[in-house]
């Protein structure tokens, strides 16, 4: 069942959402280079999946790398930053790397992911993230998702 919060505007709400379109000008002007970390759960088939509350397409858990993090460290902290979820990073395996031009910039994401034997407890804050919930990758084919999750998922069904 998807966790669906308040969809109320709220002034931190407002704040993401100013802080995004301040990061699309800079990266209009600047069309820098960027790194992140995803994080792609896999729970009986399906795919945990999440919206923001700052950007109208659905992705997976994750975001920027800070300075001197690695990308694992990343994945780790905005899975838990996000949703409240913890994962051993044993258990996190390399799923898609590559560099994709997105939003006027360079965008170097890697996908990580792990196949969980039971749904994990999660918490949607409603600020930045907004909904979370479980789909198949039929369900997630007809969603408007970051291009960089298309190239993950076909890596993942040319995998197996």
């Amino acid at each position: 069942m998807p966790l669906v919060e308040d969809a109320r505007s709220s002034p931190l709400r407002v704040a993401y959402q100013a802080a995004y379109l301040g990061a699309r000008i800079w990266w209009f002007i600047r069309r820098p280079q960027t790194s992140g970390a995803l994080v792609a759960l896999w729970y009986e088939g399906r795919l945990l999946m999440v919206r923001t509350s700052y950007r109208n397409l659905y992705s997976l858990p994750g975001g920027a790398m800070k300075r001197g993090e690695s990308s694992r460290a990343a994945a780790e902290r905005e899975l838990f930053e996000e949703l409240r979820i913890a994962i051993p990073s044993s258990k996190l395996q390399v799923g898609w790397h590559g560099t994709l031009p997105f939003e006027c910039r360079q965008d170097t994401l890697t996908i990580w992911e792990a196949a969980l034997d039971a749904p994990p407890a999660m918490r949607v804050d409603g600020l930045e993230v907004v909904w979370a919930g479980w789909k198949t990758i039929d369900e997630v084919r007809t969603l408007p998702v970051l291009p960089h999750i298309h190239l993950y998922l076909a890596n993942r069904a040319e995998s197996r």
